[in-house]
């Protein structure tokens, strides 16, 4: 157990689809206790306002400290969601609509709760204490089950009008192509996230393609992991590689574009299968963004590999709440 520096403590959550992590974090951003709870998906929301309850009281125990030690609690939360109001509107995933977070964190640990989008929360971790340390325009997309973004100017969130903003994984990049979750057709998620690629490989294995992978997606319900996904990368198997090049080409297209529009000084890759594949795979988006981009003779914007890994979530939870009850300006911008 780490001792809490001077200063106000903060409890920050990070609500996925299959773990919930908190960790109580201290005035120097430290998380000085931790815990992981199953996420009850599916179960209702007893049973989720159980697990986070758990979670937020045994991160508390592990960090040596009573509730009363408290400040605030920070939750990032997979949406849609009303932030004001602290609600998760709706979310087939979690099995829950209308659900009101805050409103069950402040009745548990008495204290004011800022909820934000997962992936936003995760990438105001990283501007301010990992890649993004030192920049004020960033644009951060994390590549996992789905694809996520989040854009920040002046060191502000930007949400926009519609609260969509920085929405990276639903850009349009290759009209008529496969069915997103959205439900539209082409987004950059439907072609390049970890869901899409597995997709990919089931109707490689359909054509006889000879792969390790066979042993992995045995079934057409099958779901391939970043891991397993890495490995076959890195052994060289045709069928990943190829798969791994073509997403990594449709993320340039995307990014390239957003460059173009944006201008942000530095773009920040995260989520399972960057982590997973790493520097190479970094490399690949890289010299596919750049490719797609407007000339950039002196590479004034950077694209970089995440730092935080799955501290990103909780220490952005605890960023925003503590920024969002000190200073609520600092946060969000239209």
């Amino acid at each position: 157990m780490t001792m809490p520096s001077e200063g106000p403590l903060v409890l920050g959550i990070d609500l996925g689809g299959t773990k919930i992590l908190a960790g109580v974090v201290d005035a120097e951003n430290r998380i000085v206790g931790r815990s992981k709870v199953s996420t009850p998906a599916r179960e209702g929301p007893v049973a989720l306002s159980g697990a986070l309850i758990q979670a937020g009281r045994e991160a508390i125990e592990a960090a040596g400290i009573g509730p009363d030690h408290l400040a605030a609690v920070g939750i990032g939360s997979p949406g849609p969601l009303d932030v004001e109001a602290g609600v998760i509107r709706s979310s087939p995933n979690l099995n829950v609509i209308d659900f009101p977070l805050k409103a069950t964190l402040s009745e548990a640990f008495g204290v004011p709760v800022a909820v934000q989008n997962d992936v936003r929360v995760g990438g105001f971790g990283e501007f301010r204490l990992g890649a993004g340390r030192g920049y004020r325009e960033v644009l951060a997309a994390f590549v996992g089950t789905g694809i996520g973004g989040c854009l920040i100017r002046d060191g502000r969130i930007v949400t926009g009008v519609t609260g969509n903003a920085g929405e990276v994984g639903h850009l349009i990049v290759k009209a008529g192509g496969p069915k997103c979750g959205c439900g539209r057709r082409g987004c950059l998620e439907a072609l390049a996230s970890r869901t899409a690629i597995t997709r990919r490989v089931h109707k490689a294995l359909k054509k006889g393609a000879s792969t390790p992978l066979r042993e992995v997606v045995k079934s057409k319900h099958s779901r391939l992991k970043s891991r397993e996904l890495a490995s076959a990368y890195r052994s060289g198997d045709p069928v990943a590689v190829h798969e791994v090049e073509r997403a990594a080409r449709f993320l340039g297209l995307a990014l390239g574009g957003l460059i173009n529009v944006l201008g942000p000084e530095i773009i920040i890759l995260g989520g399972g299968v960057t982590e997973a594949i790493g520097p190479p795979f970094v490399e690949l988006v890289r010299n596919a963004t750049r490719s797609q981009a407007m000339a950039d003779p002196d590479r004034l914007v950077r694209i970089e590999q995440a730092e935080l890994g799955d501290d990103a979530g909780v220490l952005g939870a605890s960023l925003i709440a503590r920024e969002q009850i000190t200073h609520p300006q600092n946060v969000h911008s239209g």
